[in-house]
């Protein structure tokens, strides 16, 4: 099977790296189950082609990103005109476009061929701009992906499509290498983090979808199970609302911004928290499962499928600090509980979501897909 995907290719070093991470031995791992993939980056400040350049995956970078950005739409024609040559280059079996633009691209440049395209959703909501693209990269497209039941349900309700054409391809994430105990109490010292101090460990984009806030405020009622302090991985547009947030609380917060060492930090941390007001599926759900950490995440999206409540973890309704502090004190305060959840954890993410399973749930979407033929 021959499969070209087009992506928007990363702007920094940070875009960079979670891609380079999973998605380039992810296409290598395909290669090994018959599918031969190649990819077109619209843009690549990050420098991404080099990655996929040095595992041996074809590659062209076009200099049109289209990022969910206003200003793309001005690049669209000439990305679909680059795009159209490529897809005669190639003559794939089935042109998958990530995310709406590159969608709606995808589908434009295959408008006069009968290739099979695939509009690949990751998004749970967004603003109108995003919503009228992805209706419009869903109409263009033969088939949409997602990756969970509860994205399926929503994609069909948002984009106005039939539940027939949507289909579910499970995510999965790399094996993490784990620190040593002697890292682990040098991250924990680093920070000034007592031995005999437990850590909820927080990694996330800084949004207002995620919910560090409302983390924040249960920080204070799970302050009396002892001495508790929170890491908070990742960046974003929220971060000085947060730290101002945490000046105030009873437990010391610590914002590490941006870290490439994510494995280190889920293993510091004794318990992991997802507090999102949405969410589609959550890479870093997948990684705290790998990581043998317990989580504790509100009940929404695909939140709700990868989370066993009361076995690999909590799960909570959203907006409710108090119900995700009572859940947090759950985990911290009996280590027992803990103990089992991560182990459980463990072995979901050995049974559903490694790598190995991605790539068989990916090829088995495309093949699906190959087979209904374009419909448009």
């Amino acid at each position: 099977m021959k499969v070209v995907l087009v992506w928007n290719g990363p702007d920094d070093a940070a875009e960079r790296h979670p891609l380079a991470r999973r998605q380039v031995p992810l296409l290598a791992r395909l290669a090994t189950q018959g599918v031969s993939a190649a990819v077109v980056l619209l843009g690549d400040g990050g420098g991404l082609r080099s990655d996929l350049e040095d595992a041996g995956i074809p590659v062209e970078v076009l200099p049109t990103p289209l990022a969910p950005r206003p200003a793309a739409v001005a690049h669209l024609p000439a990305a679909v005109l680059r795009l159209r040559s490529l897809v005669r280059q190639h003559d794939p079996d089935v042109l998958e476009g990530d995310e709406p633009l590159p969608a709606i691209a995808a589908g434009l440049a295959a408008r006069r061929r009968r290739h099979v395209v695939v509009y690949r959703r990751h998004h749970q909501a967004g603003r109108a701009r995003l919503m009228v693209a992805s209706r419009l990269a869903a109409r263009l497209a033969d088939r949409t992906i997602v990756s969970c039941e509860a994205m399926r349900r929503r994609a069909a309700d948002d984009d106005r499509t039939s539940l027939e054409r949507i289909d579910i391809a499970s995510s999965g994430t790399v094996d993490l290498e784990p620190p040593t105990p002697a890292d682990i109490a040098a991250a924990r010292e680093a920070l000034g983090i007592p031995t005999v101090a437990q850590v909820i460990g927080v990694v996330s984009r800084l949004r207002w979808e995620k919910g560090l806030d409302i983390l924040i405020d249960a920080l204070d009622l799970v302050a009396g199970v002892g001495e508790v302090h929170a890491v908070v991985i990742g960046a974003g547009p929220e971060e000085a609302r947060l730290r101002q947030l945490a000046a105030r609380s009873r437990v010391a917060v610590h914002f590490l911004g941006h870290r490439h060492d994510v494995a280190r930090w889920l293993a510091v941390a004794d318990v992991i928290a997802m507090p999102s007001r949405r969410e589609s599926f959550g890479r870093v759900t997948l990684e705290a499962m790998a990581a043998g950490r317990p989580l504790v995440a509100s009940r929404v999206g695909g939140l709700a499928e990868a989370v066993v409540d009361q076995e690999t973890g909590l799960l909570v309704p959203p907006e409710n600090a108090q119900a995700l502090a009572a859940a947090l004190g759950t985990i911290l305060t009996d280590r027992t509980i803990a103990r089992r959840m991560g182990e459980m954890a463990r072995r979901r993410f050995e049974a559903h979501y490694t790598l190995d399973h991605m790539a068989t749930a990916w090829r088995d979407a495309w093949e699906r897909a190959a087979a209904n033929g374009a419909v448009r």
